[in-house]
């Protein structure tokens, strides 16, 4: 009996003890080689000149990665507020520092079609030409959800009125922002009846169609009736929830046509914190399913975490208090939880980006002002300067994982091994600048064929 209590008593001292702003670095183990075996390939560029040049000689030739085609991205969720003004241009520059993929939050509570706000049609307009002259590809958040919808559609009281409501709500988006290839379609389909959720028209909704099973089924048929050539995700908050799972098994038993997989990892509270065996596992178990998986929310703060979700409600009822006497409430960045931010989000991108089924990893917020829930869950401080993180995915996605060649070439072909992705590229022959792009990716079976 002294034995076990002494036992317990060290156990508990240990837990109680652990400094949750030190991060352990992870293994690891063949992380790096992974990724050289399925983001890289062979490439062989012929180059096919019009001026008359038979052969290059004595010539040099530069190629640098432009964009990845990996997705690594950013949630503009925050974006709004900003836009516009200097902060928000400054916001995008920062962004083009480092990212290549933009979410951009259309709820129905902001795109309400009775709303007519010219603000947010411009906005979207905006980023979205924004987008395209910056070679951002982006995704929409989501078609629907049973939240952040306007009041009118939360209170309908015509559930079979509602049911044409809501397609021609998923249609015009699809068909208002063609520029939009990727769209969370349902988000969190598992969560309608969840404790936390009040119930809605829309829960009502799924009730009629028979529960949350039929009712998914029918939303992704008809989203492929509307445009069977996008790239529709399943995202959700908790992928450890084995009815998320269970869902996606279903969704391909039915031979619905979604290509992704979402999966969520907001970090605010230490029980959330996901370790390197949770993480890959957690990939491995969904990988099964031959489904593309794309991190679609994450989130690691440098504000000190809370233990657990009961812990963190207590502040945030606090906090929404605090709000609505006109006050404001974040959590402080700290110096030691930067570090931790950098070091954690080093090995979480580095694991993830190693495995092959993975193929996006989208992070929440990028600035702390105005961060979900006012954790300091962004790259970025308040004023835009770079925390320790910001500065770590840089040196990853720009030099660590990129490929840049600048060497002398005697021949009209040329082969290297690059990360996919985008390129730019010239030869110099003759003293005269060839320039050219290729796009490199593992369909490319044959030479890619530069005319110059």
């Amino acid at each position: 009996m002294k034995i076990n209590y002494l036992l317990f008593l060290f156990i508990s001292l240990f837990v109680f003890s652990q400094d949750h702003s030190k991060h352990t670095p992870w293994e690891l183990d063949g992380a790096d080689e992974r990724i050289e075996k399925n983001r890289k390939g062979d490439v062989v560029l012929e180059f096919i000149f019009e001026d008359k040049i038979n052969k290059i000689s004595n010539s040099s030739i530069e190629i640098d990665l432009k964009n990845h085609d990996f997705k690594f991205g950013v949630s503009f969720t925050q974006l709004r507020r900003f836009w516009g003004q200097d902060y928000g241009n400054l916001y995008l520059e920062r962004f083009k520092e480092v990212f290549n993929y933009a979410t951009i939050g259309m709820y129905w509570q902001l795109t309400d079609e009775r709303s007519n706000s010219k603000f947010i049609d411009n906005y979207y307009k905006g980023i979205l030409e924004w987008a395209k002259i910056n070679d951002i590809r982006v995704k929409g958040h989501p078609l629907m959800w049973h939240e952040a919808m306007p009041n009118w559609v939360r209170n309908y009281k015509n559930i079979d009125e509602l049911d044409g409501i809501i397609k021609a709500h998923m249609k015009r988006l699809i068909e208002s922002y063609p520029q939009i290839n990727d769209w969370d379609v349902y988000n969190e389909p598992i969560g309608p009846f969840k404790p936390h959720i009040p119930p809605s028209s829309i829960t009502e909704w799924i009730k009629q169609k028979g529960g949350i099973y039929p009712t998914m089924v029918e939303i992704y048929e008809f989203v492929n009736s509307v445009n069977p050539n996008k790239n529709y995700s399943n995202n959700h908050y908790h992928a450890k929830d084995p009815e998320f799972f269970k869902i996606n098994e279903f969704f391909i038993e039915k031979n619905l046509n979604y290509s992704s997989i979402g999966m969520q990892a907001h970090m605010q509270s230490n029980d959330n914190v996901m370790s390197e065996e949770q993480l890959w596992n957690q990939i491995e178990d969904y990988a099964v399913l031959g489904k593309n998986i794309q991190f679609t929310e994450i989130t690691v703060t440098s504000s000190e975490r809370f233990k657990n979700w009961k812990d963190h409600q207590v502040f945030l009822a606090k906090r929404d208090e605090v709000i609505s006497n006109g006050g404001e409430l974040d959590l402080e960045s700290k110096p030691e939880y930067e570090e931790y931010q950098s070091n954690y989000l080093k090995d979480f991108y580095t694991l993830a980006f190693s495995h092959p089924s993975v193929t996006s990893i989208t992070f929440w917020n990028m600035t702390d002002q105005n961060a979900w829930r006012g954790h300091a869950g962004g790259l970025l401080f308040k004023d835009l300067k770079p925390k320790k993180a910001f500065n770590t995915l840089k040196f990853l996605i720009n030099e660590k994982w990129t490929t840049k060649i600048n060497q002398n070439i005697n021949s009209n072909t040329f082969n290297f091994n690059g990360f996919y992705g985008k390129y730019q590229g010239k030869v110099i022959v003759n003293n005269k600048d060839y320039k050219f792009e290729f796009y490199h990716s593992k369909s490319n079976k044959d030479s890619i064929k530069i005319y110059l």
